[in-house]
């Protein structure tokens, strides 16, 4: 046996329990770096929330008190003198500010002011950018040719005055390009209290003077509040992480010495039974350890001086049972015997393919074809309970029944008598501790029918192609008692005209049964899809395709049971 180099367990154990630590305290700083971040992030966001309702509040407030301060000039038609109060209180609410980077920032709260006559025609617009600029509408209807956000200002007004409980005073957020801007809407009204109703009214009446619409900057206040949160928040960040960095390299500085100490301590007993181990390994099954420890180590050497013992009586065991794989193996290869090749057959209009596979190394299903007088093909398919070697016997006692009846009526034996004869001989062996599903069916080629009886099996598909191309799925239902139950089971047969371009599916409950790793059944849906799919194929590449399509869904999952298949169509 080749020697092993590399580290012993302790200097492992010194190195895992040493990364065990840096990794923990590596994580006690990523997670404070994450929890301040998060935590900052909410002061961040309550800030901006705070920020923004004084804005909320202060702009409600100068909306109201423009709206009397303009009132004058509204009732007597003064546009110069509505232009110049626009443009001085627009121009007076601007001042300049420092980003925590020490960047100029310039704040302009008041941004966008406009008047409207009493007729819902603009007076002046007024904006401000690195200058107030104002422009004189000569009272023309408010359009989009006086800037976009003009017609969005009005147009969200006059949403907002029709909403329910809506008041005169209105806000609502409008965006230019890169900014968000907060803007409020007011009538002004002389000698009675404004409604949502009076300020959409058409008609002016003798109270609505106009209105007056403010737009107050949103973005660079809130820009500032954040900046100023991420500042702070890196700053406790870095200063979190130093107090961290340091209690932790105390920690593992600590942890390291007491990993090197328990290492050492552990690994004494461990290499005593590495070396035993080896010996036991090279031949030597008299190798024993001697137990002294009481922890778990000791429990280690119990089990190993118990597991030595045991070694002979393994060997001896795993002989026996290569002896028995390999007559298993021989059983599956006689198994296999018992049911047709794979290859397509053809009988006149009719041609159909077959396909066979045990859940283990023996099955329980079984399906056989033989040429019968007139013409006639005769298909059975069965299924015993369970699958295994007590099975697979159970299918070769099917396969004699057949083929003795087939004998005895000289290849013109009814499926109603058929199953009579395999019920008894099923019965006789196995006295109901194993029964079987199995449907037997002759196709008359001349005829073009199909005659079948049942014991209990799952009904075959007949899918007959439509007009529309996508074709119906009918079954061959016909019922009757399983193989084995009773001994004097009768059963009933049926007929059933066939057309060219019939497919006809014969199938045990494995394929629909089986499930995929995540536990689904594959399923009669899927099942019927696949054959939908395939409809268009040869019998043989039918079948292949439906085989194909399970497989695909099954994936590497062990099937719980045997799958068996025949394919037929009809020419």
């Amino acid at each position: 046996m080749a020697k092993r180099s590399g580290p012993s367990i302790s200097v492992k154990m010194i190195l895992t329990t040493t990364l065990l630590i840096v990794l923990t305290v590596v994580g006690v700083v990523v997670v404070n770096y994450f929890k301040t971040n998060r935590d900052y992030d909410a002061v961040a966001k309550n800030q901006i929330a705070q920020r923004r309702a004084e804005l909320e509040q202060s702009g409600a407030v100068a909306a109201q008190m423009f709206a009397r301060a303009v009132e004058p000039q509204l009732t007597s038609n003064q546009d110069e003198e509505i232009t110049n109060l626009v443009k001085n209180v627009v121009g007076q609410d601007t001042r300049d500010d420092k980003k925590p980077t020490g960047e100029a920032v310039r704040l302009y709260g008041l941004r966008y002011a406009y008047v409207l006559d009493r007729n819902k025609n603009v007076i002046v617009t007024c904006t401000e950018a690195k200058d107030v600029d104002c422009k004189n509408a000569d009272h023309q209807p408010v359009a989009e040719a006086m800037g976009k956000l003009v017609a969005n200002a009005w147009k969200q007004s006059n949403e907002a005055w029709k909403g329910k409980d809506a008041k005169a005073l209105v806000s609502y957020e409008l965006t230019e390009g890169s900014d968000t801007n907060l803007f409020f809407t007011f009538p002004v009204f002389t000698g009675e209290t404004p409604t949502a109703a009076t300020a959409m009214a058409e008609a002016a009446g003798d109270h609505r003077q106009g209105y007056v619409i403010l737009g107050y900057d949103l973005t660079v206040p809130i820009a500032l509040e954040k900046a100023r949160a991420e500042l702070q928040a890196s700053e406790a960040v870095n200063s979190s992480a130093i107090w961290l960095g340091a209690v932790g390299a105390m920690f593992v500085l600590i942890g390291t010495l007491l990993a090197i100490f328990q290492g050492l301590q552990i690994s004494k007993p461990i290499k005593l039974l590495a070396w035993k181990a080896d010996q036991i390994a090279r031949g030597d099954l008299d190798a024993r350890v001697e137990v002294k420890s009481t922890d778990e180590i000791g429990i280690l050497g119990e089990n190993f001086n118990f597991m030595a013992d045991q070694l002979v009586v393994l060997l001896q065991q795993t002989a026996e049972k290569a002896k028995m794989e390999q007559e298993l193996e021989v059983a599956r290869t006689i198994q296999e015997t018992l049911v047709p090749p794979n290859e397509p057959v053809t009988s006149g209009f009719f041609k159909f393919a077959g396909y066979f596979q045990p859940a283990s190394q023996c099955g329980g299903d079984w399906w056989t074809w033989h040429e019968q007088v007139g013409d006639k093909i005769l298909i059975v398919i069965g299924d015993v309970t369970g699958h295994g070697v007590p099975s697979a016997m159970i299918t070769a006692a099917a396969k004699a029944a057949c083929d003795v009846a087939r004998s005895v009526y000289q290849d013109d034996v009814a499926v109603t008598r058929l199953l009579e004869i395999m019920n008894y001989a099923i019965f006789e062996s196995a006295k109901r501790k194993f029964v079987m599903t199995c449907f037997a069916s002759i196709v008359d080629t001349k005829k073009r029918t199909i005659t079948y009886a049942n014991a209990g099996h799952n009904f075959p598909y007949l899918f007959r192609a439509g007009e529309d191309g996508k074709g119906e799925f009918g079954s061959l239902m016909i019922r009757g008692n399983r193989l084995g139950d009773l001994k004097e089971s009768k059963y009933e047969a049926k007929t059933t005209e066939l057309a060219a371009g019939d497919i006809l599916v014969w199938y045990t409950d494995g394929i629909v049964e089986c499930e995929n790793a995540a536990g689904e059944e594959y399923g009669e849906k899927r099942f019927r899809a696949s054959v939908r799919r395939a409809a268009a194929l040869d019998a043989g590449e039918m079948r292949d395709a439906v085989v194909a399509d399970s497989q695909v869904f099954f994936g590497e999952t062990l099937r719980k049971d045997d799958i068996t298949l025949v394919v037929g169509r009809i020419h």
